[in-house]
This record gives structure tokens, sequence and C-alpha cells, in this order.
């Protein structure tokens, strides 16, 4: 009997031949500009030619003010040709998957030592009194970064985004409930799950690719 990982399943318009997946774990390799640097290539390598039908690409931002650490990928308009190589390459070792880039924004989470740390909260949490504080337009601002980052990893030919909404960057700050101050993605939940619904709707008009 087949085990059930090996088994293939349908992910949107893509049959998937195993359940494999490599998940979104940052190796901070890219280089002094965000592309992926020689280590980077050697480690998703090593996940494409390991036959793992899902890969997700680590936490990549789509901006340089507020990131985790100085050598995070990154995802502009200055990364785009950089990251077509990247997939091409990767693609041509074995495209029998499906790729998704994980467009991040680190938040809070920010290193001060490299950039700012934001927060969208008026009291920080404890440990994160460092971060500054940011308006809705900034919000704005940052989420047309992210779907900016979503048409560039489209055009790169990725297979899809995943969209980092977990693990104390800006995402999930504004998700929590500690994000407790009524605004237009604070308070109670239906404002602030209106973020994750709105980024999405603004990716799915922006990228025009089911």
């Amino acid at each position: 009997m087949k085990h059930a990982l090996l088994e293939p399943i349908k992910m949107g318009s893509h049959l998937l031949p195993n359940r494999f997946a490599v998940n979104a774990m940052e190796g901070t390799d890219g280089d002094e500009n965000g592309n992926p640097s020689e280590l980077t290539y050697a480690r998703y390598e090593k996940y494409f030619r390991g036959g793992a039908a899902f890969i997700d690409l680590e936490a990549i931002t789509c901006q340089t003010e507020c990131v985790s650490s100085m050598h995070q990928l990154s995802i502009m308009d200055r990364n785009k040709e950089a990251l077509k190589k990247f997939v091409s390459h990767m693609k041509g070792i074995n495209d029998n998957n499906v790729l998704v880039f994980q467009l991040t924004h680190a938040g809070e989470l920010g290193n001060p030592a490299i950039s700012k740390a934001l927060r969208v909260t008026k009291e920080p949490l404890p440990g994160f009194e460092h971060a500054e504080l940011i308006d809705e337009e900034k919000v704005e601002e940052i989420m047309d970064q992210l779907v900016n980052g979503a048409v560039i990893a489209h055009e790169a030919g990725a297979d899809g985004v995943d969209l980092k909404l977990c693990a104390g960057y800006l995402g999930s700050q504004i998700l929590r409930p500690f994000n407790c101050h009524e605004w237009k993605y604070g308070g109670p939940w239906k404002n602030r799950k209106r973020f994750a619904i709105d980024l999405v709707d603004r990716i799915r008009e922006a990228v025009n690719d089911p």
C-alpha cells in the first residue's frame, strides 16, 4: 500500500505528485542587495533535487526600512532579474512542484541594529518599547509594497505567494487581540481581519492569474 505522503494532491490548478513540503525557514544568506547568493542557490538546489512537491521560499521582504536580518532576501524592483534567474534555475532542476514566495514585513521584529522596528499598537508589547508607532497611511504604503512583491513574484515565475501573518511579524501584530484600539485595521475582529482580506483582494486584482 502506498504511503499517504506519496499520494498526489490537488492544489489550485496544480496536481502535486506527493505531499512533502519544504517550509519557509530563513537562511539569511542573501547578498548586499537581497538577491539570492551562492549559498541560497546551494540550499534550494538541494530542496528541488529532494523532490518535495511544495516549496515555500523563506520570508522575503518587500522593503528595507524594517528588516529582521542584514542578509534577508528581498523582493523589490531591483531584485526582479535576479529572482527570475533564480526561479528559472530551480525549475530547471525540478519543475514538478509548486514554488511560492513568503512575503513579509518584520514590524516589531525589525532588527534595531540595522533597521527600524515598527508597531501598530498604541502600547508596545513588553520588550518592544523601541518600536516606532506607525499610522494608517504607513500601513497602506506597506500593503502597496506587499502587492508589488506579489507582482514581482508572478513575473519571476513563482506559482503563488504566502502572506506571512504569523510569528510576531507585522501581519500578526495587526490580527492579534492586543491591537485593541479602534482604527481601520484595529479594535474589533471585523477590523483586524480586514487587513488580511484587503491584502488578498489587492493582490488578486494586481495579479490576474488564478
